[in-house]
């Protein structure tokens, strides 16, 4: 039983997202590990962008309105740990996928 979770629900949800994202990444025709960390290495990027567009924008709205400052830095607070939680979460999936879904088909190739 863990303290965090302790009825599985969040373990539950989390073995939902990466379902539905092995389904999505097999649709998509990502069957080897070289375009599954390709798919990492943009996921990373794209993260990276979305919070360095994120921090100065909410820096420049908090300096322009005064009054709603302290709400504004909030909510860009929260759309940049967001984006952060999703990334990192969606790079976990993905190395997972890699680990036990792509590792099994290369061993078959190499013999």
């Amino acid at each position: 039983m863990n303290i965090n979770d302790p009825f599985g629900r969040l373990k539950k949800q989390r073995e939902k997202e990466y379902l539905s994202l092995c389904q999505t990444l097999q649709d998509a025709g990502v069957n080897n590990r070289h375009d599954a960390q390709e798919l990492m290495e943009t996921l990373l990027r794209r993260g990276k962008i979305g919070i360095l567009i994120v921090v100065p924008f909410t820096l420049i709205l908090g300096s322009l309105f005064g009054e709603a400052q302290l709400y504004i830095y909030v909510v860009g607070f929260l759309i940049a740990v967001w984006l952060f939680k999703t990334t990192t979460r969606s790079r976990q999936h993905i190395k997972r996928y890699i680990e036990e879904e792509l590792t099994d088909e290369e061993d078959s190739r190499e013999f």
